[in-house]
């Protein structure tokens, strides 16, 4: 068998709309409804600059079912140029852009296979010989719950290297919606080399040794959630079978958190200026990639009453955009500010006096929640949650813990400035 190396990608989510980001700048915007496309653009040169045999893509090309002409224009686009370098693309849809979705008639360029929704084998041929086998299947419609890696079929021959092409989740993810539901174990019994599965969207290997088992993640953050260095797979297969994997970062808007401790700083504009920082180490760790971020304010110290005041948090927030916004690109922008820091006083130590304030804090502050009080918590902020105001979803437990340890700081303040 002929040495051979491909890349997989998953979920492009082509034209994705980023909605609720940027709306405050319109620069953000549009750099954000392009982020998607220059993804895949910087796939196909990813694909043309390693040499690539060919392309497999597991599922969400499109963001939505009813996909726009000009991701499928961009898409035609980049696979005909593919095409034109000898590298040939095997895709399949998932539950973002199934079969039954709306699509214009395209006419994709030769040495492109899109699966249907029923596993068909598709050979990769090089030097006249066939080096490969690619077994995939997309989604007919958008919700799938059958465990569809049981209706792949094994290999005809045990010569060839295979690849089974799926999206699908993989031992019940809890962050992806369970479609297509399997067990590492299903995908093990099925005798492919390599299962190059889309759905998940953070890059994980579940399985290294034959068979290997890999999502390689989305090609772009598409919210705050997706933070980190986002892509694809480039497997390199050597002549004995054996794959090696090596990650390529493709995203062109990265999306990160950060945090800046107050501890030590004095004045606002000192803290100004720390935050300043914090996005300046956020650019370089992207790589000159643009950034939307949030930071997070911990920490406890005198400017933590400060930060109380209102609109300090928003003008810091101000501050920092327009900052960026005058230095060109790459950007940084920043989402969001959340002020999580603490006041001066140490809760612990204060507990242990001899007072009514330490008995109070010792009772009201040190001891721990129990799921019995987390359930009483729930049943007083329930009605919230219901009748008039059913649009909201319901707090969890950890929610719920949250909001608890945000008031015991909140009454240790009270107390200590009334002693």
């Amino acid at each position: 068998m002929d040495s051979f190396r491909f890349v997989h990608a998953a979920d492009l989510h082509i034209d994705s709309p980023f909605s609720g980001v940027g709306d405050a700048d319109n620069r953000i915007a549009t750099r954000l409804r392009e982020a998607t496309f220059e993804a895949f653009q910087n796939l196909v040169d990813l694909c043309i600059n390693q040499k690539v045999d060919f392309l497999v893509i597991a599922g969400d090309v499109y963001d939505g079912a009813d996909r726009s002409v000009r991701a499928q224009l961009r898409f035609r686009d980049g696979l005909s140029k593919l095409a034109d370098a000898g590298i040939q693309s095997f895709v399949v849809h998932g539950n973002h852009d199934p079969l039954d979705g709306w699509q214009s008639s395209i006419s994709w360029p030769e040495g492109v296979h899109i699966f249907g929704a029923t596993p068909e084998w598709k050979n990769f041929e090089k030097n006249g010989e066939i080096a490969a086998a690619i077994q995939g299947m997309s989604y007919p419609t958008r919700e799938v719950t059958d465990n569809l890696a049981k209706q792949f079929t094994p290999p005809e021959s045990g010569n060839l290297f295979t690849i089974g092409l799926l999206h699908a989740n993989v031992g019940a993810n809890n962050a992806h919606p369970n479609y297509a539901p399997c067990t590492v174990e299903d995908l093990s019994e099925s005798g492919i080399d390599y299962w190059a599965l889309g759905h998940v969207h953070t890059r994980q290997t579940l399985k290294r040794a034959a068979p290997v088992i890999a999502y390689p993640g989305n090609t772009q953050g598409r919210h705050p959630n997706e933070t980190g260095a986002r892509g694809a797979l480039v497997v390199d297969v050597d002549d004995s079978g054996a794959s090696r994997i090596e990650f390529a970062a493709l995203d062109v808007v990265r999306w990160e958190r950060g945090e800046v401790d107050i501890s030590n700083i004095e004045t606002i504009d000192n803290l100004d200026s720390a935050i300043r920082q914090a996005t300046d180490n956020l650019s370089v760790q992207a790589e000159d990639r643009d950034v939307v971020c949030r930071l997070t304010l911990v920490g406890r110290g005198p400017l933590h009453e400060q930060l109380a005041a209102t609109g300090a948090v928003d003008d810091l927030l101000d501050s920092v955009r327009a900052a960026w916004n005058a230095s060109g690109s790459p950007w940084v922008w920043v989402e969001r500010i959340t002020d999580s820091t603490r006041p001066t006083i140490d809760i612990e130590s204060r507990a242990k006096q001899d007072d009514f304030l330490g008995a109070t804090l010792k009772r009201a502050l040190l001891s721990s929640i129990e799921s019995d009080e987390i359930d009483r918590l729930t049943e007083v902020v329930s009605d919230v949650y219901t009748g008039r105001r059913n649009g909201l979803e319901k707090p969890n437990d950890e929610q719920v813990s949250a909001w608890a340890e945000e008031a015991r700081w909140y009454l240790a303040e009270l107390l200590e400035q009334s002693k």
